[in-house]
């Protein structure tokens, strides 16, 4: 159990390894495998695009139309769910990105090529509402590459390397904001100081989370250091500066430590209370830094990666259409908008893609044995039985 940036208290779970999204992916992914190689269920197809939605006499959604990676085109039928991600990467002339939020567009991303809002523009090409769509998360620790530095695309330094203690320093060698603060407020931070930012964990911290660590290390984009003072050479700061950074870090969480749940000191604390650390920050894990220790530092810069924005849909997950609905048509992860209002709390989107998946697909099985029920009294089947 975590505590992530913007957290009052412990929330967020994951597992003892993997990233936890990979976790969730991979078993959901297997057990679609198991399904379709033991029954007639379900047909997973590979690279192949949907191109637009099928619309039914009544105005309900009633398959897709899609193209295969070697040109074939076909159709599918049945309600349709979709679970396309966001536009946080689409950075092409008269992207759902250039309209709502064009300051953005400057940044890289963590979202991959393919996230480029194609089943918000779906949606919207049957009549289906959005909402939100201005709100756009940045977060703060997108991971450089030093051989490419100026990526579009990046990997994404997960929240819980500061959860379990990392701290953020500037090109100077000291810290700029509350580690463990919002998204929004940390990268605003950055944004009025000097990089390069570097995300530092001592030997407690990459302890206990190792194997983000390796994997990281593996993609070149974190490095080991036997010591605070080759760290420091590596930034080309005088070692004392570091030194004095980690002293005064670990002076306050000392201060902190016997502290009142409110807690104590002349600053106000994030979320609320007080704090000895004039960037408010209250919690602090995994100590003492020591200048003798190893460390694990990345690169860090700001980065798009989530898209508060997009389909409407009721708690069922259907898709709204005014004051209606789209009969057959759903929506369940970061494709639909509204769920976390205009800033999103680490952990959430994972807990928005389970139970909203869960619900889309419980809805769309619903409506199909509906349509299937009303298909089959109208044709007096049913007398005949």
């Amino acid at each position: 159990l975590s505590r992530l940036g913007g957290h009052s208290a412990p929330r967020t779970h994951r597992g003892a390894e993997k990233f936890p999204g990979m976790t969730i992916t991979y078993a959901l992914m297997e057990k679609l495998e198991d399904i379709e190689e033991e029954s007639d269920k379900a047909v997973i197809m590979h690279k192949t695009k949907v191109n637009s939605l099928i619309k039914g006499g009544d105005g309900s959604v009633i398959g897709v139309e899609y193209e295969t990676a070697d040109g074939k085109q076909g159709k599918a039928y049945g309600p349709v769910v979709l679970a396309t991600g966001g536009f946080g990467a689409d950075f092409t002339e008269g992207s759902l990105l250039q309209q709502h939020r064009p300051d953005l567009a400057h940044l890289p991303s963590t979202n991959g090529e393919h996230t480029t809002g194609d089943g918000i523009k779906m949606a919207v090409s049957v009549g289906g509402d959005t909402v939100d769509l201005e709100w756009v998360q940045v977060h703060p620790t997108g991971l450089v590459h030093p051989e490419e530095p100026d990526a579009k695309i990046k990997f994404l330094a997960a929240e819980a390397l500061r959860g379990v203690g990392g701290i953020l320093l500037d090109k100077n060698g000291k810290r700029f904001a509350n580690e463990l603060g919002r998204r929004d407020y940390v990268t605003g931070r950055m944004w009025k100081s000097e990089g390069p930012f570097r995300l530092v964990l001592n030997g407690k911290s990459s302890k206990e989370i190792t194997w983000h660590c390796k994997h990281y290390m593996g993609r070149g984009l974190m490095k080991h250091y036997k010591s605070g003072e080759e760290l420091a050479k590596d930034m080309g700061v005088d070692p004392k500066v570091v030194a004095a950074t980690f002293a005064e870090y670990n002076d306050i969480a000392a201060k902190m430590e016997n502290a009142p749940p409110e807690g104590a000191g002349e600053y106000d604390a994030y979320p609320t209370g007080k704090s000895h650390d004039k960037w408010g920050k209250k919690f602090f894990h995994n100590l003492p830094l020591d200048m003798n220790d190893q460390f694990h530092v990345s690169i860090v810069t700001p980065v798009i990666h989530y898209s508060m924005g997009g389909v409407a849909i009721t708690d069922a997950a259907e898709v709204k259409q005014g004051d209606g609905l789209i009969p057959g048509l759903y929506a369940a992860g970061e494709v639909a908008g509204g769920i976390h209002g205009e800033n999103r709390l680490g952990g959430s989107s994972l807990l928005d893609c389970v139970v909203y998946g869960r619900v889309a697909g419980r809805s769309a099985a619903r409506h199909l044995l509906q349509t299937n029920i009303a298909a089959v009294q109208k044709n007096g089947l049913m007398a005949k039985l």
